[in-house]
């Protein structure tokens, strides 16, 4: 189903559709209802800011609409003054979307019923709310939350434009974070086949570094990161092969002998089998880097504030 479609779809049980947060929501006298699509489990999540007078009541109300409909709920809880139905279904085949209008029908049921009562989704208290976009996440807020919420971003946005990005102090704490990363694998290949996956501590450590003193990260850093990353995951490979054999030269009573180990190490690339070994190794560290630096990149949690909408409603 494409989203366009859904959003068709969403309309014959009264819920709107918005891009920005990719949230389906539906409102009703203070009462904000939301559909989300986990991608990763492939099922829809419908939540709902309130406060239960009766919590056992209500928990009974779930439990039992989660037992008679258990081909599709795969979970109904509350908690933490919220409601929380995971439906499993991709709303592809007529059937799905049955079960869907059925539970955004228990949840209006619920929302009908004296059990529950709107709150804000910050201050959870009993105040009129309107729907904002948070970042990407639809929250609904009070007036009195939002007056704060927009002062302490309007503050962090000041803060993070005023702040400077140092280029040269980055890439120096970079390089640090890069090398202490490589000391951290080198030190464990002793003792566990790694296959290049702790590669990923080798450039999470050199974000962070980059981060603490640079001030300020870009995609520009993120790239600088990633190749800084790279070179050192392969000095790093090369100097944990190196240990290994020193170690192994030792422990055979030829004592600390690191020049040897170097030329054993050498003379062993030119068996294929070994050498293969080691390419796959740097292969998957320098994936599992490239992975990191995408998600990085997309999420640059460290270089932008979030921003709030206005109400949606």
């Amino acid at each position: 189903m494409t989203e366009s479609e859904f959003r068709e779809f969403l309309i014959t049980i009264g819920y709107r559709y918005n891009s920005k947060s990719q949230t389906a929501f539906n409102s009703y006298e203070g009462f904000h209802t939301m559909i989300e699509f986990n991608s990763k489990e492939k099922r829809y999540l419908l939540s709902l800011n309130s406060a239960a007078g009766d919590i056992g009541a209500v928990s009974g109300k779930l439990k039992s609409f989660a037992a008679e409909n258990k081909s599709f709920i795969t979970k109904a809880v509350y908690k933490n003054k919220k409601i929380i139905l995971s439906v499993k279904m991709t709303v592809d085949s007529e059937i799905d979307r049955e079960n869907l209008k059925s539970v955004a029908k228990f949840i209006m049921e619920l929302c009908k019923s004296d059990l529950l009562t709107p709150i804000c989704g910050v201050c959870s208290r009993n105040k009129k709310t309107g729907l904002y976009v948070v970042g990407r996440n639809l929250v609904p807020i009070c007036d009195r939350c939002i007056v704060r919420k927009r002062r302490q971003y309007a503050k962090r946005r000041d803060m993070f434009e005023k702040k400077k990005q140092n280029m040269p102090a980055g890439i120096a704490g970079a390089v640090f974070g890069a090398l202490f990363g490589a000391s951290i694998y080198i030190l464990l290949y002793q003792f566990i086949s790694l296959y290049g996956i702790f590669g990923g501590v080798v450039v999470l450590l050199c974000f962070a570094g980059f981060v603490v003193t640079g001030k300020r990260a870009t995609r520009l850093s993120a790239v600088i990161c990633e190749i800084i990353s790279f070179l050192v995951f392969l000095a790093a490979e090369y100097a944990a092969l190196i240990a290994g054999t020193a170690i192994l030269i030792e422990n055979e009573g030829g004592g600390i002998a690191v020049t040897e180990a170097i030329q054993i190490t050498n003379a062993s690339f030119a068996d294929f089998g070994y050498l293969r070994s080691i390419i796959i190794e740097l292969a998957v560290g320098t994936a599992v880097m490239i992975i990191i630096g995408i998600i990085y990149f997309l999420k640059r949690k460290y270089t932008r504030p979030l921003t709030i909408s206005k109400n949606i409603l």
